[in-house]
């Protein structure tokens, strides 16, 4: 079994990470650091329209946005749970269908990236754990429910993605035939 991914979808991870990437490097005062408000993460809202190929172009953003962080290399493993979860925020909403499931997803997101940002954070700058994770959870919330749900919402009333990409393959991902 071999894994095909098409140019559109190609396209769609490759534009979703640069645009995160970009924007977590232009905007890095409020990106980086103990207290931070990732306005990229608003884009994590609208991986549920893109499908699999959100999720592949959420997390090569994060790792590039991460290339770039003030605490080194390490926070390059914060991509990892990133991956898991912007995969289940396209999962979550792909078997219900449940707009709603987007703020949960979301809010767990914000809570997971919030205790491995935060664990490190805390780690690297003798930081108190609690306050740390707090800060960070409250950021990412910030930026995927009170920015991001928005997005989501005017995205999928307007059909602007289905629009452009017509024809398009959610999944991102298809199977070759054998």
């Amino acid at each position: 079994m071999s894994v095909i991914i098409r140019s559109k979808n190609l396209a769609v991870i490759a534009i979703y990470a640069a645009l995160y990437a970009a924007l977590v490097v232009v905007l890095g005062a409020f990106s980086y650091g103990p207290v931070q408000v990732r306005v990229a993460d608003a884009m994590l809202a609208v991986v549920p329209l893109l499908g699999l190929a959100g999720v592949l172009g959420h997390t090569l953003g994060v790792f590039v946005a991460n290339i770039f962080s003030t605490v080194g290399p390490i926070d390059l493993l914060n991509t990892i749970p990133s991956f898991v979860m912007s995969f289940v925020v396209y999962y979550v909403y792909k078997r219900t269908k449940n707009d709603y499931t987007v703020i949960g997803t979301c809010l767990a997101y914000s809570a997971v990236i919030g205790i491995t940002v935060g664990w490190m954070l805390s780690f690297l700058y003798a930081l108190p754990l609690l306050i740390t994770i707090s800060y960070v959870t409250i950021g990412n919330f910030i930026a995927s429910v009170l920015i991001g749900w928005p997005i989501f919402k005017a995205l999928k009333k307007t059909g602007v993605i289905q629009r452009w990409f017509a024809n398009y393959e959610r999944p991102g991902i298809t199977k070759k035939a054998e």
